[in-house]
């Protein structure tokens, strides 16, 4: 499963130094050989990982023989927290590049990326693209600044088996998080194993809350004078924490291991050793083929609903630097088309992609969201299931619950500092029994408010 994306503090504490300003890297001709035009693109992956090298490799090779025209520099650098700022400042920067999905909005208000607008809508079925895939990336002008490549959206990860055990039905596990207190209690008290486990470490307490945050409508950022500022101190945080506070000393359903970070979660969840948990469907990977877990007995549902059909949205988004010219950016989205989102249309490549994911022993068929509407992204899920290699219908809540979910995304501003402070609000309810939800959220609240406001100026 991917972390919680790094939000970059030292980034937007320094932007206003170069706000305005072409400052993402790119070559600054479009002469290469023979005339081509040449671009930089991000995200090869590190000679550490020498098959994915060489598979991406072969995809530039097989694009420039496609695209005489284009001529690719491939770079292994990735989004990194510690390096980020410094790059964008001295234009080290690709020409196509990876962001979190917080990152857009902010680089869009400070022209630090390209409008890719006219480019993506030239690209195929660039009109059945999920909008709310789009929203992190379109500016409040309504033009386009970035194109998702990876996401995925939060779910609930259950035991099928200790479900059955305490008579419940796998194939239709809880649907709001009163169900999962129930159910919590239920696999608590027919088989002996804590019903729920809750991260609270490594910023991932933080993390968890935030989205459980989101299913009761409400957000842990807010614009106040043209800044974001800590808006987490309200009903639905408080809400979220005094369920925990429930569970754990009311219900006693959550057991006494309360200081684990996703790794130690998924590891026990693979054990047997805690019946649910939050996290998206690509945990599964971990969960088989770090974990040894048993294929059999993973399921997977949508985000629990407070109030809100809501849940948190991660992932990647690809942008272009300002600097590059029109042939650039044309050839940019062109790479960004073939190598990120014709998988997502075209069952013939998702096919390809499928079989060589299986050849590498890497799991076949864990569900994301689509891109695409459902007359163009379908072909390519029957492709995928057609090459799966999980246990499909353990997926199949998550599949139908998360298509009629809101997508939030992870708040804008030092996210990785909200989240720490808010491990300990939630490692506070789960640890003593006379912790108030509500005095802990003014303690992070005192903390965080400093911080946001170092990070804006």
């Amino acid at each position: 499963m991917n972390r919680p994306a790094k939000l970059l503090t030292a980034w937007a504490a320094a932007a206003t130094l170069f706000a305005g300003t072409a400052a993402c890297g790119g070559p600054d001709d479009d002469a290469a050989d023979g005339g081509a035009v040449e671009i930089s693109v991000s995200n090869m992956p590190q000679t550490t990982e020498p098959r994915d090298r060489e598979n991406f490799l072969k995809e530039v090779a097989a694009f420039e023989r496609a695209n005489p025209d284009i001529k690719i520099k491939p770079s292994d650098a990735k989004w990194e927290a510690n390096t980020f700022a410094a790059r964008l400042s001295s234009g080290q920067l690709e020409t196509v590049f990876m962001v979190p999905l917080t990152d857009p909005q902010a680089m869009i208000k400070r022209r630090q990326i390209a409008d890719i607008t006219e480019e993506f809508r030239k690209l195929p079925h660039s009109a059945e693209f999920d909008k709310r895939l789009l929203a992190p990336a379109t500016g409040a002008d309504g033009r386009i600044y970035g194109v998702p490549t990876k996401t995925y959206a939060m779910g609930l990860i259950y035991n099928r088996d200790l479900f059955a055990k305490a008579g419940l039905d796998p194939a239709n596990p809880p649907k709001t998080w009163d169900e999962v207190r129930i159910a919590a209690k239920r696999v608590s008290d027919a088989t002996g194993v804590p019903g729920f486990g809750m991260h609270t470490t490594k910023n991932t307490g933080g993390w968890m809350l935030t989205t459980q945050t989101y299913s009761y409508g409400g957000v842990m950022q807010r614009e106040q004078d043209g800044k974001h500022v800590a808006a987490f101190n309200d009903d639905p945080t408080r809400r979220m924490l005094e369920l925990l506070k429930a569970m754990r000393w009311q219900d006693k359903s959550m057991g006494s291991q309360h200081l684990r970070n996703q790794d130690d979660l998924v590891k026990d969840f693979a054990a047997g050793k805690v019946a649910m948990m939050m996290g998206a469907p690509d945990s599964y990977k971990g969960y088989v083929t770090r974990f040894a877990g048993d294929p059999a007995k993973y399921g997977q549902a949508p985000v629990p609903t407070g109030n809100t059909p809501a849940t948190m949205l991660g992932g990647e988004i690809a942008v272009v630097s300002p600097k590059a010219s029109k042939a650039q950016q044309a050839a940019a989205l062109k790479w960004i088309d073939y190598y990120y989102l014709r998988p997502k249309y075209e069952p013939a490549v998702a096919t390809e992609r499928a079989k060589a994911k299986a050849a590498d022993n890497v799991p076949v068929g864990i569900p994301d969201v689509p891109f695409y509407a459902a007359n163009t992204s379908g072909p390519v899920v029957a492709a995928e299931r057609a090459n799966a290699s999980v246990p499909l219908d353990n997926f199949a809540p998550y599949v139908a619950g998360v298509a009629g979910q809101a997508f939030v995304v992870e708040p804008p501003v030092a996210a990785q500092e909200l989240y720490a402070a808010l491990d300990t609000a939630v490692q506070a309810v789960l640890t003593r029994q006379d912790a108030d939800p509500a005095a802990e959220l003014k303690k992070a609240e005192d903390k965080v408010a400093p911080i946001l406001e170092r990070a804006q100026r």
